[in-house]
């Protein structure tokens, strides 16, 4: 029976997070609207949480305190979503906390518009270093997300949207008993609504990289129930099937799953041995084969920027990041270093690819995992090359800082004749080997150029840089019309022309010219589906 007094019911679940508790559950009870419970749920702590939540209650007539024995989160979840008594719901991982207006906002935005569900955008808290990288919800660059791009590319946690009770209990939804639980329900949330709006301001504070939590231990022996994802996903093919919009959706279905399976797949790369690691992608490419039967869902290795990785991201296709090689060029590729050379990075994926390079692993990987295609680009191709114990490797951005560590070696300058004439040797050589492995036709080249703009969704201004962007991009177009003119039955995909080939000034890891805004990058990824239904 629901409580007149009561509009929201925030449910907080907890487990062993005696030391960030405090915090969060001050961020709830000094919120700004006061017509809330909490629903405080201690989940078998083990580290003196139960404590804690027993004083909470006891200071504060709104907690209602529940203690259970070990669960898990979304049971958790869905044992609070039973008890709760208010019209509305929020979900709060009780390592997090909220801006004082977080329940305020979302509650007088909800009231507005008669809205299902309301989200915010959120900032990321970095446990580690104290920094903070804003996320948001709505959409891309200022642009709203339609239904179906929400569904696929909206942040599925349920901890940054209040949503109408009714929405749960009328179409039977609770969270799976999972990894990556809110993944079960998220889209068929969305699908359900008959209206979602945003708050467009980060009200939320995620605490990110704090030993213990989910996502620490996410990968581990025994730490998760079932394959990392299916199970999520399993649960929300059904859901879709239950509520009778699966064949309405079933495109965009297909395309959060293979969506989400390379996120985790990116997540899994650098935490498991390359044994597990393969079990699970094989795992990912057969499920997805056994839900959709389409064939489509063919294995690939790219070279290029990484720029690439995230327009591929957006092909309806599993991206495997074993099969990925960033920081190489063409001339580090045909020219292994002669030697063993200790390689250190702080970031590991980082070191992981320059490793690569300077080995030229690119042909071990390819007999290895024998994909259908080879897709790449030549932003790499703007670093100069660094001579060393009788082999190349890439100066990328990547290795700067780390060429200390080699002793005696050599540079050629990316814009001298030396390295134009090794470049088109070392090319040839790579296009002939290369026909070796996949015929020239699956070869697929993404002419991608550094941007001369950055901007948002209706504004965009010249990088300061622009004569040197454009002399890089010059040499960058002799380089594609070299191989084109090499390996004429490659397929080229122009996209440089397209109105949104701008970089997004609001891109969190830096507004660089060599990364494009995600907006770009679908309608690049669109294109290269498009040329590889040409092979089914």
């Amino acid at each position: 029976m629901e409580n007149i007094g009561v509009n929201i019911s925030v449910i907080v679940p907890v487990y062993n997070v005696y030391e960030w508790l405090d915090h969060c559950m001050e961020s709830i009870v000094n919120q700004t609207y006061d017509k809330f419970e909490v629903i405080l749920i201690n989940d078998g702590s083990t580290d003196g949480s139960d404590e804690k939540c027993v004083e909470w209650a006891s200071r504060d007539e709104r907690i209602r305190y529940f203690s259970k024995e070990n669960e898990g989160l979304a049971v958790t979840r869905n044992f609070g979503l039973k008890e709760s008594r208010g019209q509305y719901i929020v979900f709060i991982d009780s390592d997090d906390w909220l801006d004082p207006r977080f329940l305020e906002k979302l509650f007088s935005k909800i009231m507005e518009t008669d809205a299902d569900i309301v989200e915010c955008d959120f900032w990321r808290y970095n446990n580690n270093t104290g920094e903070k990288t804003y996320r948001a919800c709505y959409g891309r660059m200022g642009k709203a997300y339609s239904l179906e791009e929400h569904m696929i590319y909206g942040e599925s946690m349920a901890w940054k949207y209040m949503s109408r009770k009714s929405l749960w209990i009328d179409n039977g939804i609770t969270m799976p008993d999972c990894m990556s639980a809110s993944h079960g329900v998220y889209a068929l949330l969305l699908a359900l609504s008959s209206k979602v709006v945003n708050v467009r301001e980060p009200l939320y504070y995620y605490r990110r990289f704090r030993k213990g939590s989910i996502v620490d231990t996410i990968g581990r022996s025994g730490n998760q129930k079932g394959i990392l994802g299916i199970t999520a996903l399993d649960y929300l093919v059904k859901g879709f099937e239950q509520c009778g919009l699966y064949q309405q959706y079933k495109d965009t279905i297909h395309r959060i799953i293979t969506y989400s399976l390379s996120d985790y797949l990116a997540s899994q790369f650098i935490r498991r041995d390359k044994v597990e690691f393969h079990q699970l992608a094989q795992t990912y490419y057969e499920y997805v084969e056994s839900l959709f039967h389409d064939g489509g869902n063919r294995k690939y290795i790219t070279l290029g920027g990484y720029n690439l990785n995230r327009i591929l991201f957006h092909a309806n296709m599993i991206h495997n990041p074993y099969c990925r090689f960033n920081f190489s060029s063409i001339i580090s590729i045909m020219s292994p270093i002669k030697g063993e050379v200790s390689c250190r990075h702080r970031n590991k994926y980082r070191q992981i690819m320059i490793e690569r390079d300077m080995a030229s692993k690119f042909w071990d990987v390819l007999e290895e995992t024998k994909p259908s295609y080879v897709i790449l680009d030549f932003l790499e191709e703007r670093f100069d090359i660094i001579e060393f114990m009788g082999g190349y490797i890439t100066k990328s951005d990547a290795f700067d800082g780390m060429e200390e560590t080699l002793g005696e070696y050599r540079i050629i300058p990316r814009n001298s004749l030396e390295c134009e004439l090794l470049w088109k040797e070392k090319c040839q050589e790579f296009i002939l080997k290369i026909q070796r492995y996949v015929p020239s036709q699956h070869i697929v080249v993404v002419k991608n150029y550094l941007s001369e703009f950055v901007g948002d969704y209706n504004t965009k201004e010249q990088f300061v840089n622009l004569e040197e962007i454009r002399e890089t991009n010059r040499r960058l177009d002799g380089y594609y019309k070299f191989f084109s003119e090499n390996c004429r039955e490659a397929r080229a995909i122009e996209a440089v022309s397209l109105p949104m080939y701008f970089t997004d000034r609001e891109y969190e890891y830096g507004a660089v010219p060599s990364h494009l805004n995600e907006i770009v990058n679908r309608e690049i990824a669109l294109q290269i589906e498009r040329e590889l239904r040409v092979e089914k």
